[in-house]
C-alpha cells in the first residue's frame, strides 16, 4: 500500500513537472508556430530563448553596458519588444531570400544562427552563471492541496502558457490574419495566387515565434534566479516535446511540453539513484545514476514516433506516387 507520506511526495513531484512542462510549452509553442506557418525546424530555439533570458541582465544589471540599465519591469518589457524586433529581423534578413529553398539549406541557417547567439552571449557575459534583479527573484510559493506548492515562476508559466495556447488557437481561427497564415501554411502556392503576402504572413509568424520563445527564457531564468547557458541546452529537449505533440500543432506542442517536463522531474525523482516507484503498489531499486531524467522524455520519444510517426496531433501527410 502506498502511504499518505509517499502519495503527497509523488503529487508534489508532479506539480513541479507540470510546473517545468509550462516552462517548455513558452519555447515549444514558438517552435511549432514557425514549423506549423512556415515549415522551417528551427533548431536555434535554445539559443534564442538564451539570449532572451540574458537580455534581462543586460538591461535589468547593466552588467555588459552600464548605461543601459533600468528596473526590473522595464528591462522585461524591452526584452520582449527587443524579441518581436528580432523576429523581423531574422525573417527580412535571414529567412527571406531562402523562400523555395531546399529544407537542409534553412536547417543549416538556423544552426548558424544558434552558434552566433550563443557565442554573442558568451561574448558579453561569458560562460557563468548571472543574477537577476531582486525583483526578478521570486521566492514566494502557491500552496496546493495536500500539501503541495508550486514556485512562483512555474505559477506563472502555467498561468501564462495556457493564455498563449487558448490565444493562439482562437488568433488561428477567428482572425483574418491567422485565417491568412493558415491558408499561406497550408499550400503557399495557392495563397500566393490568390494574393496573399507570403513574406508578410511569414514575417508575423516569426515575430510572435521568437516574442514567446523569448518570454519563455526569461521564466526559464527566473526558474534558477538568473540565467547560465544551460538554458541553451534545453533546445533538444524542445524538439522532443514539440515531434511528440505533433510539429505543426501549437496545442500539441503544449501538451507534449507537459508531458516532457512530467517525465523529467518523475524519473529525476525516482530513478536517478535509490528507490524508483515504478507503479502506485511496486517498489523496486533501481541504481541508474544522474542525468536519467534528462534523457527519460527522450526514450519516451523514441516510442511514441515508432508508433505514431507524426506525433500525438501532428498533420499526417500522405504523398501519391
Amino acid at each position: 500500500m502506498v502511504s499518505v507520506a509517499e502519495f503527497t511526495t509523488f503529487f508534489q513531484i508532479v506539480v513541479e513537472g507540470v510546473g517545468l512542462g509550462a516552462l517548455y510549452a513558452l519555447v515549444a509553442m514558438g517552435f511549432a508556430l514557425i514549423y506549423k506557418v512556415t515549415g522551417v525546424l528551427n533548431f536555434a530555439q535554445g539559443e534564442i530563448a538564451l539570449v532572451g533570458a540574458y537580455l534581462v541582465v543586460l538591461f535589468g544589471t547593466g552588467a555588459a553596458v552600464e548605461q543601459l540599465q533600468v528596473s526590473a519591469p522595464v528591462a522585461v518589457a524591452a526584452t520582449v519588444v527587443v524579441g518581436v524586433l528580432l523576429g523581423v529581423l531574422l525573417e527580412r534578413v535571414v529567412f527571406r531570400p531562402f523562400i523555395g529553398e531546399p529544407v537542409l539549406s534553412v536547417i543549416i541557417v538556423t544552426l548558424a544562427l544558434g552558434g552566433i547567439f550563443s557565442g554573442f552571449v558568451n561574448f558579453l557575459f561569458g560562460r557563468n552563471f548571472q543574477q537577476y534583479p531582486d525583483a526578478l527573484v521570486l521566492e514566494w510559493n502557491v500552496e496546493l492541496p495536500l500539501g503541495a506548492s508550486i514556485p512562483g515562476s512555474y505559477a506563472i508559466a502555467v498561468l501564462l502558457s495556457l493564455v498563449i495556447v487558448a490565444a493562439l488557437m482562437l488568433f488561428f481561427r477567428y482572425t483574418v490574419t491567422g485565417s491568412i497564415l493558415r491558408a499561406a501554411a497550408s499550400d503557399e502556392q495557392a495563397a500566393m495566387v490568390l494574393g496573399v503576402s507570403i513574406e508578410r504572413t511569414i514575417a508575423v509568424a516569426w515575430a510572435l515565434s521568437i516574442t514567446i520563445t523569448t518570454v519563455g527564457g526569461v521564466l526559464l531564468a527566473v526558474r534558477g534566479r538568473g540565467p547560465s547557458f544551460s538554458i541553451a541546452a534545453t533546445g533538444i529537449i524542445i524538439l522532443a516535446a514539440v515531434v511528440f505533440g505533433g510539429l505543426d500543432s501549437i496545442p500539441g506542442a503544449f501538451i507534449g511540453a507537459i508531458v516532457v517536463g512530467l517525465l523529467r522531474e518523475l524519473g529525476s525523482y525516482y530513478l536517478e539513484g535509490g528507490t524508483a516507484v515504478v507503479a502506485p503498489v511496486v517498489d523496486v531499486t533501481l541504481d541508474f545514476g544522474a542525468g536519467f531524467g534528462e534523457i527519460l522524455p527522450l526514450i519516451f520519444l523514441l516510442v511514441v514516433i515508432v508508433v505514431k510517426p507524426y506525433g500525438l496531433f501532428g498533420t499526417e501527410r500522405i504523398e501519391r506516387l
